[in-house]
């Protein structure tokens, strides 16, 4: 009997050990006939033969398998290799592994021989949780369940598996198997590692080694075991140095060795009892009968009714932007919302009804309007009234529908609620259980909380009551200012009567709660408050982790705090212990995986993260950071997929790196990461076509539709970019080819749902773009009428028409019939009265049409509740001034959105062309240095934006004389006496040329840079 090293028993004894499975194992694994299953190269030898491939004798599994894939088809390769290794049946030998605990299986087998032990055995110590690199990473809980990675992916764990078995997916997989590889990196640096099934020789154990060997380089890989017979003296050797140590023996001798030396292996009660002292009384049943499930449940979700109440209230970092603890929301250190009680009545209706079918109720609110708060309050009031179990999803977690059902069999007699902030990242989930629950008659209330712009674009087949949080009410106000008195917490506002403090925060009415608190306390704008508190983290590598984490969570993305790490170049320990200081308060770290020991970090709230990312940082500093935080992401964790689904997502943070490498760079990246992902490759395309790289744009929307033949928006977006090439082409032979593909694009979106109205106003675009293009009159006409059609057609199908509505005034404007063009936006408006992009353009319509008091009319929701739709708030000031109201009051407007508004050269010309006016010189020029810190084009900056109107006759510029002091090549300097200096951009106008004593009335206007004097006329 062999000798087993004490590394390798003692490992084996504790649980701790790898496991590594190679495809040597398969002559323990036989099918329905009774053979076993083939080797990699007798794999290839079955595949070449049946396939009729001429090998020349070299069975090589990689090269067969590509050219198959050539020949016949990839779907005809897999459904071979499905039929070969299905329905398995491990021998005892194999099965024996099943009753041992063990720290993780990895395997490049594609069969599902681990998975079918562990179902054989009648009480397995472990679970087994199926991983793989070219599937989403599934969150398992160590202590009652086995991770099992499939390096080269598993034929049996999806309905449409994805193996790694062409050359070409090896390359294409190279990123996710690098990933995959740091995980295992972590489990060989602490824990011994057993490979069986493996030659010497296996290909895929030489690549295996090297792979791990070049994530340890420099050093030796650690203290590892083989067991493999008949090897070689000088190949033991050889492993040996490498710190592999071979057993000699087979696999069968190994289990007899290993059965007389193990005992039966059962979890540590240490870990039991460390577990149950964490979980709360009332559930305590629950983990004596099913402890894997409750602990799954509480990595998840707090459960209210024992909520830690006990700890100190965080007040001072709430009244900062943080989220409120339980102890502050049950000693109540908030102020109550009008709202509270109107929902929480509905609430008890539901606790104290009869009726079995469960109910949905959703808070909406713009960001940062206290929804998390106001969630959290109903929650405390309903357990203190004794109502049901409370459950609220923890920040940043994800849930399955075996959480909601475990968790509403513990209550069969009660009616639990389940409380989901964000809810828009689980719409689909929430529906799945939501309708499990109801044809199950099974109670329960899903309270849900979301912003209301994201809730609108993602509620998909959910339509719960919805209770909206509004401004501040005037009662509201007081309640805010008796909530910060009592927390000593009024700073600037303290010296002030009752009556001006109500004042300095009415006059924040409209903005969001967090920005009114900071802005009214200390006396400062939100924006210059957060800035100062960035540039006064002397700490560098401080300041630049509060930017990365700002990077990530106004997003609403958690970042690693192992990732920050490693974006910061240095050690987890290092770091803590070098920024814990300088970024106490602005960076906040939770526990993610109490199991785990997880931990992420966000800022106190996404607006601040915004403001910060927006306001602070160099250009080139935050361009390195993004594309540095992408090639970190390790997408085998959830919070890194999440960060890259947000990130490539947000057109604004792509569009910030200033070159087009830069972004196709930040594109390949990503399909690196996740190179299975259609949708990756669709905002790519998305990228291009904004960068007017339209070609490029159709290659990378092909490639998306390769991987998915059916997307609905795959297709959609082929129509736009194929429409762009329709319209720009010169050539009208090749322009109506594209035209066709465009239409046909469309068709297909609306062949897969009809219903879809972005691809109706596609074809409307499409033959309105078509006919301005058009070479007769008579072709023009015909695609004017067929664009008039499709609308007519859309309108009578799809449910959101605003979209339809634009696309019918725009043919009315191109048409020449304003009044029909005002009617088609009135009507975009009155059927979908959330359409920022309608009322926008309806306000802007009737600013220019003469009708300012309309403009505020129709764009005052968006004013109220949109802060970063920056171009509304435009229109909303110009209207102002075109009804002669006091410039200061369009300067109030425009200061609600200046966190996305000073990254637009007309806003900031607006607003800073406004303060000079109001003769604010100081104030002006700090806006108009704004446009140094964005990537604007020399146009942009140069070109006039805002022209005001002469108060006194609006129809008329603003004049203003004064004399010519300097001419310089392509400029002058003027001196009016009423205002400082002002440069004349240009030497000649007209008839009139720029001297020096030259005197002249001109236009005073304003570009991002500043004013400018330009028009001279001269003085008689």
């Amino acid at each position: 009997m062999i000798e087993i090293p004490l590394g390798l028993r003692t490992a084996l004894e504790s649980g701790d050990c790898v496991l590594f499975i190679g495809a040597g194992i398969g002559r323990h694994l036989f099918d329905e006939a009774g053979n076993t299953t083939p080797d990699g190269a007798s794999l290839a030898k079955e595949l070449a033969d049946h396939f009729e491939i001429e090998t020349g004798g070299s069975y090589d599994l990689a090269k067969i398998s590509r050219v198959v894939e050539i020949r016949k088809g990839r779907t005809e390769l897999i459904a071979f290799l499905h039929r070969r290794l299905a329905n398995l049946t491990p021998d005892e030998d194999f099965q024996w592994l099943s009753t041992l605990r063990w720290k993780a299986i990895y395997t490049t087998n594609y069969d599902n021989g681990i998975e079918r032990a562990y179902e054989l055995s009648s009480d397995p110590p472990q679970n087994p949780v199926t991983l793989t690199v070219t599937s989403d990473l599934v969150s398992y809980n160590p202590h009652f369940e086995l991770p099992v990675y499939h390096l080269h992916g598993a034929l049996f764990s999806a309905f449409e598996p994805s193996i790694v078995i062409t050359e070409d997916d090896y390359a294409r997989f190279k990123e996710r198997r690098r990933m995959l590889f740091e995980l295992l990196k972590k489990d060989f640096a602490t824990s011994p590692v057993l490979y069986i099934g493996y030659s010497n020789r296996d290909p895929n154990w030489n690549m295996v080694i090297a792979e791990i060997s070049s994530e340890f380089y420099p050093s030796k890989l650690p203290r590892s075991y083989r067991i493999a017979p008949d090897t070689e003296p000088i190949d033991i050797e050889i492993l040996r140095e490498k710190n592999i140590e071979t057993l000699s023996a087979s696999y069968g001798e190994f289990r007899a060795a290993a059965s007389v030396m193990l005992s039966e292996q059962k979890i540590d009660p240490s870990i039991l009892q460390r577990i149950e002292q964490q979980v709360p009384v009332d559930l305590m049943p629950a983990f004596s009968k099913s402890p894997a499930a409750l602990v799954r449940l509480l990595t998840s979700w707090t459960y209210v009714n024992q909520a830690p109440f006990h700890e100190n209230p965080n007040v001072y970092s709430f009244l900062r932007g943080n989220e409120a603890n339980w102890a502050l929301i049950g000693r109540k250190h908030y102020f109550q919302r009008d709202i509270e009680e109107e929902v929480y009545e509905d609430l008890l209706d539901y606790a104290t009804g009869t009726r079995e079918i469960p109910r949905m109720r959703i808070v909406l609110g713009p960001a940062g309007y206290g929804v998390t708060t106001l969630l959290k309050i109903l929650a405390v009031k309903l357990v203190k009234e004794k109502a049901g179990p409370v459950f609220m999803l923890k920040t940043g977690r994800a849930f399955s529908e075996g959480d909601i059902e475990f968790a509403v069999s513990l209550f069969p007699n009660t009616r639990p609620f389940f409380i989901i902030n964000n809810a828009s990242d689980h719409v689909s989930r929430i529906t799945d259980i939501f309708h499990q629950l109801k044809e199950a008659h099974k109670n329960s209330l899903f309270l849900l909380g979301e912003k209301l712009n994201e809730w609108r674009q993602a509620h998909g087949r959910l339509n719960p009551k919805e209770y909206q949080l509004e401004s501040l009410s005037d009662p509201e106000i007081n309640r805010l200012i008796d909530c910060l008195d009592q927390h000593s917490e009024l700073g600037v506002l303290e010296p002030l009567s009752r009556e001006l403090q109500f004042a300095a925060i009415r006059q924040k009415h409209g903005k969001e709660l967090l920005v009114a608190m900071r802005e009214a306390t200390e006396g400062r704008s939100f924006d210059a408050i957060l800035e100062s508190e960035y540039r006064g983290i002397n700490n560098n590598t401080a300041r630049r982790l509060y930017l990365s984490v700002c990077c990530f969570h106004q997003h609403g993305a958690l970042v690693r705090d192992s990732l920050l790490a490693d974006l910061m170049e240095t050690s987890l320990s290092e770091l803590y212990n070098e920024t814990r200081d300088a970024t106490e308060g602005v960076v906040i770290y939770d526990c993610l995986d109490e199991v785990t020991g997880t931990f992420v970090a966000r800022s106190r709230h996404r607006t601040i993260a915004t403001v910060v990312w927006e306001r602070c940082g160099y250009p080139d500093e935050k361009e390195h950071l993004i594309q540095g935080a992408l090639s970190t992401l390790n997408l085998n964790y959830k919070t890194d997929r999440d960060s890259l689904e947000y990130f490539i997502r947000s057109d604004h943070l792509i569009d910030s790196i200033r070159t087009l490498e830069g972004r196709i760079r930040f594109f390949e990246t990503a399909c690196k990461k996740d190179p299975e992902s259609p949708y990756v490759r669709q905002h790519f395309a998305r990228m291009l076509l904004r960068s007017g790289r339209f070609e490029l744009a159709l290659n990378q929307i092909d490639e998306a539709l390769i991987l998915n033949p059916n997307g609905l928006v795959l297709h959609h977006t082929k129509g736009i970019i194929l429409m762009h090439l329709a319209l720009s082409i010169e050539s009208h032979e090749i322009a109506r080819r594209r035209l066709a593909q465009s239409e046909s694009s469309f068709r297909r979106s609306l062949s897969i749902y009809p219903k879809h109205e972005y691809s109706y106003q596609g074809l409307a675009q499409l033959y309105l773009g078509w006919a301005k293009k058009a070479p007769t009159e008579e072709e023009s006409t015909e695609y004017v009428s067929k664009a008039e059609e499709t609308i007519s057609e859309g309108l009578r199908t799809v449910r959101v028409r605003d979209g339809l509505w634009i696309e019918s005034a725009n043919i009315q404007r191109w048409l020449g019939d304003e009044p029909s063009r005002l009617s088609a936006l009135e009507k975009a408006v009155e059927s979908h009265p959330g359409s920022i992009v309608a009322r926008y353009l309806l306000g802007r319509s009737y600013r220019r049409s003469g009708s300012p008091e309309k403009t505020l009319k129709v764009l005052e929701p968006v004013i109220k509740d949109h802060p970063d739709e920056f171009r509304s708030f435009v229109e909303y000031a110009n209207a102002l001034i075109y009804l002669k109201r006091p410039f200061k009051e369009a300067i109030a407007v425009l200061r609600l959105s200046t966190l996305y508004g000073f990254g637009d050269p007309r806003f900031i010309a607006t607003l800073g062309g406004l303060l000079f006016l109001e003769r604010e010189f100081t104030e002006a020029n700090s806006v108009f240095n704004e446009s140094a810190k964005r990537n604007f084009s020399g146009r942009e900056l140069n070109s006039v934006q805002f022209c005001p109107p002469n108060p006194d006759n609006l129809s008329a510029d603003i004049r203003v004389v004064g004399t010519v002091i300097t001419v310089k090549a392509g400029y002058a300097i003027v001196e009016t006496g009423i205002y400082p200096r002002l440069i004349c951009p240009g030497s000649k106008f007209g008839g009139v040329i720029m001297r020096q004593g030259l005197k002249a009335s001109f236009r005073l206007a304003f570009s991002a840079k500043g004013p400018v004097l330009d028009r001279p006329i001269l003085e008689v």
